[in-house]
């Protein structure tokens, strides 16, 4: 029986081709093939999903900068705490720090405290824009009206105390004796106030006006104002000397109604006058314009003499 013959088997290694790679799953990627990049999350204006808060909000911003930038509400919005107290301790400095702040935000270079820009800024910056130039606008006007309204105001109150108060007008005076008391002359009354006290009324001046300058926001409500211009000297005693001491009356009868004038005007000084010291100043009375009768009071509120006289208008 015979046995096949086989060939030899190589020795150099070299007799069976070589076996070829396995074709790899990424050939592309790692092997030199065309790659495109892909961006992580973190580059996101908006943070990273499920990981982070989002950026600061345009809108919300913008409004805190224009109404709230003096206090630094804007920073402390975005984070920045300590530039927000700086701001807040400075008042804004001095209200350029709040200008500046807000035309970054309206510009889109605000950053929130992770530097990232803030949402919404595209879609609304041109309405921000026309809402912060009408309130800059209208700002401007209403401080310019104060301001002018302001010196108007003080010009009239330093003008007002240059006016030099006018002296009573005069008048002629028709005097008859009183029913109670001396006449001592023909302005001149010795009235007893009370027991062991009298007193010296005279009238030195009188007149009729429908206005008192330095009082004209009162109104007359019966045609204008009798002005009486009096001294009161206790003669014996001691007396009490006070416009309620006064009353006047119309050729009607009616009652006229005691103005108090300001200070400064003159009035008669309510106070106790010692014997020999005179009180002199002006009464004013409410009353229709004509003859008028004037009663002097004693101490108990009753007539204790009377006059009459037609103030000159």
């Amino acid at each position: 029986m015979t046995n096949p013959s086989y060939p030899p088997a190589p020795h150099n290694g070299n007799g069976a081709p070589p076996v070829p790679p396995a074709p790899g799953a990424f050939d592309a990627q790692y092997q030199g093939g065309p790659q495109t990049y892909q961006s992580g999350p973190d580059s996101s204006p908006y943070g990273v999903p499920g990981t982070g808060t989002p950026a600061k909000s345009f809108m919300v911003t913008w409004i805190l900068s224009l109404l709230l930038g003096g206090l630094g509400v804007d920073r402390f919005y975005l984070g920045k705490i300590g530039t927000g107290i700086a701001k807040l301790l400075t008042a804004g400095g001095l209200g350029i720090w709040s200008i500046v702040d807000l035309i970054i935000t309206l510009t889109g270079n605000a950053r929130d405290k992770e530097g990232r820009p803030l949402q919404g800024y595209p879609e609304n910056k041109k309405k921000a824009w026309i809402i912060t130039l009408v309130v800059w606008f209208a700002g401007t006007v209403v401080g310019i009206v104060s301001t002018v309204l302001s010196l108007t105001l003080v010009a009239a109150a330093v003008q007002g105390q240059a006016t030099p108060v006018p002296a009573a007008p005069s008048a002629s005076q028709e005097a008859t004796a009183p029913s109670q008391g001396t006449a001592t002359d023909g302005n001149a009354f010795e009235v007893t106030v009370s027991e062991g006290n009298t007193v010296k009324v005279t009238v030195l001046n009188s007149g009729y006006a429908t206005e008192i300058p330095e009082m004209a926001y009162m109104k007359p409500l019966n045609g204008g104002f009798l002005l009486l211009e009096v001294s009161w000297e206790t003669t014996a005693g001691s007396s009490f000397a006070a416009p309620s001491n006064f009353d006047a009356f119309d050729a009607d009868g009616n009652e006229g109604d005691r103005i108090f004038l300001d200070n400064g005007l003159g009035g008669l000084v309510s106070g106790d006058v010692a014997a020999g010291d005179v009180q002199q100043g002006v009464i004013a009375f409410d009353i229709k314009n004509g003859p008028t009768t004037v009663v002097i009071n004693n101490d108990f509120g009753d007539k204790a003499a009377t006059f009459t006289l037609t103030p000159a208008s």
